[in-house]
C-alpha cells in the first residue's frame, strides 16, 4: 500500500507523521509532501524525532505537484498545525502527530 501524507509545508507535521506510519507497518510505502513546501525541514522537528530514534536530518520537503497522485492508494491529510518555536512545545506536537498517525493507521 502506498500512502501520501499531505500537509501545507511538508516541514514538520508531514515528515513526522510519515516516519511514524513507516514504523507501524513495513508493508506500507509512505511519502509526505506539501502544497507549498518550505525549503528545509524544521530543525526542531529533527531534534524532537531524534528523541524517538528517528532521523529526519536528511529530509527535503517536496511539493505535492511533483508527484503522480494516481500511484498512491491513500492520501492522509495530516493535521498541519503551526510549528512551535521551542523544543518542549515541539515534543508535544510530535506526540500529538504520533497519536493521530496511529489512529489513521488503525483505520486503514
Amino acid at each position: 500500500m502506498r500512502v501520501l501524507v499531505l500537509t501545507e509545508t511538508d516541514a514538520g507535521c508531514g515528515p513526522m507523521a510519515a516516519a511514524f506510519l513507516r514504523g507501524y507497518s513495513t508493508s506500507m510505502e509512505v511519502e509526505s509532501a506539501g502544497r507549498c513546501p518550505m525549503q528545509n525541514i524544521d530543525l526542531l522537528a529533527v531534534v524532537a524525532m531524534k528523541e524517538c530514534l528517528i532521523d529526519l536530518s536528511g529530509y527535503q520537503p517536496k511539493a505535492v505537484a511533483t508527484l503522480d497522485l494516481s500511484t498512491f492508494d491513500v492520501i492522509y491529510e495530516c493535521p498541519d498545525l503551526p510549528l512551535p518555536t521551542n523544543v518542549d512545545d515541539f515534543r508535544e506536537l510530535r506526540d500529538f502527530i504520533k497519536n493521530e498517525a496511529y489512529l489513521f493507521f488503525r483505520h486503514l
